[in-house]
């Protein structure tokens, strides 16, 4: 028995120095479930039928080893229709304590001409008000996003502001209930600023006429992603959040990573 318990021991002190912080990342990631709650900019979309991804679809390749992401975001959605349509309610009862809940809003909530979307500012800020308790009823961990950027630039070089009070409720919103938070739309605007006005086009779904069955005459969309631009804001999302925090829900993501690849 001696040399079977001298040897475990042996092999344990060895592994102290340089297997430590490996077990606890896996182990964090292991417990890591990410559910995400948002609209096309940040759900799955199929490339045979749609040339742009959200950047939630790509988030997996971000993910620590036994961390998972399951995603809820569909297009066209905003914090009414979410809630109409039992897709908060779906995401909820699928939740188990200790998740975390992404929630990105605000684009078709702003969409003032297109009612049967459109929420008042002051409904947008009572429904973020009832999925960050609902997500807490449940256990879960709550994260708010403001709305990424739009590639909306003036004559200037300046990006447009097309969505108004709606990233300023987010933020009230997080402040006043103490959950953490994701500036997207602030980081988006300053990486796109910084791409400058040419290049940033390639991280958006400009499609030429003929390059895709969706569209045979082309699209300039400045709203949705390409595939390199849904990883850039995911990169974006994943840097932030092991900068800033929440740092459980950091531990959830590879602490080294690049987009350069996409």
């Amino acid at each position: 028995m001696r040399p079977t318990l001298l040897l475990t021991t042996t092999a344990l002190l060895l592994c102290l120095s340089g297997c430590t912080k490996q077990t606890s990342e896996t182990i964090a990631a292991q417990h890591c479930t990410i559910r995400l709650a948002g609209d096309s900019t940040m759900q799955i979309v199929d490339p045979a039928k749609n040339p742009d991804f959200g950047w939630g679809q790509v988030l997996p390749d971000y993910l620590a080893e036994g961390a998972q992401v399951t995603n809820y975001a569909k297009g066209g959605r905003s914090t009414k229709t979410f809630l109409s349509e039992g897709r908060w309610d779906k995401l909820l009862s699928d939740s188990q304590p200790g998740d975390w809940v992404l929630i990105q809003f605000g684009h078709n909530d702003a969409s003032y001409a297109k009612p049967e979307r459109y929420t008042a500012p002051v409904d947008f800020e009572a429904n973020l008000h009832r999925f960050v308790r609902g997500a807490r009823a449940r256990q879960t961990q709550p994260v708010l996003i403001t709305p990424v950027v739009r590639r909306h630039f003036d004559g200037e070089g300046k990006l447009r502001d097309m969505h108004g009070i709606y990233p300023s409720l987010v933020i009230k919103v997080a402040t006043e209930m103490q959950v953490p938070l994701i500036d997207l739309f602030a980081i988006s605007s300053a990486a796109i600023l910084e791409k400058g006005v040419a290049e940033s086009a390639s991280w958006f779904a400009h499609v030429a006429p003929g390059e895709h069955s969706c569209c045979e005459k082309g699209r300039e969309d400045n709203t949705h992603f390409s595939f390199e631009g849904a990883h850039k804001i995911a990169s974006l999302v994943v840097s932030e959040t092991i900068a800033a925090g929440p740092q459980p829900l950091a531990a959830c993501f590879k602490q080294s990573h690049s987009n350069s690849n996409h």
